[in-house]
């Protein structure tokens, strides 16, 4: 079965952004996007720096999971969730940037979507994705995303909640229908 999440990267790996998560991770969520990849000492003024920003990123991406094989696809370098939408470009058959550092394969047949993590070493684990089920799964993403942004509303300190997640909502095109 192909699994799909959106997930964030955090010191030590990636965090998975849903309804799911426990306050704890949504606080190293939140930390994660307000530092982006820089090493401060966070600070409740970080989060409302974000409310100014012409521009909030997300390092990471979309994950993809072959539960049966056992094949992950982690997002590369560089790539991040304001684009997660790109990934619908699948549907008509042009490949999304998936970052870098491996370049993450991506190769198309029949009705199928061919992932790996590493284009340069095409004997290494695949997802197949059948073209078919991609909506779905974005949607998925998408209703994991939704579910994040209530967490955020609700958890959020200094009661900055709903103010971040309109404008997380705006930057990474969440509430939007696919």
């Amino acid at each position: 079965m192909i699994e799909m999440r959106a997930v964030l990267e955090v010191t030590g790996g990636y965090l998975e952004l849903s309804g799911r998560m426990t306050r704890h991770e949504v606080g190293a969520a939140l930390v994660a996007i307000a530092e982006y990849g820089e090493d401060e000492d966070f600070s409740p003024e970080m989060l409302r720096a974000l409310l100014d920003e012409e521009m909030i990123l997300m390092a990471g991406g979309l994950e993809v999971r072959d539960t049966g094989s056992g094949a992950e696809i982690k997002p590369g370098c560089c790539a991040g969730l304001e684009s997660w939408r790109n990934w619908g470009e699948l549907l008509g058959g042009k490949a999304p940037w998936l970052g870098h550092s491996p370049e993450p394969g991506v190769e198309f047949a029949a009705d199928v979507v061919r992932l790996s993590q590493d284009a340069e070493r095409p004997e290494s684990l695949a997802c197949e994705i059948p073209v078919a089920d991609l909506p779905r799964l974005l949607e998925g993403v998408r209703q994991d995303l939704l579910g994040f942004l209530d967490l955020v509303r609700r958890w959020a300190p200094d009661g900055l909640g709903e103010r971040l997640a309109a404008r997380f909502d705006e930057h990474f095109h969440i509430s939007a229908p696919l």
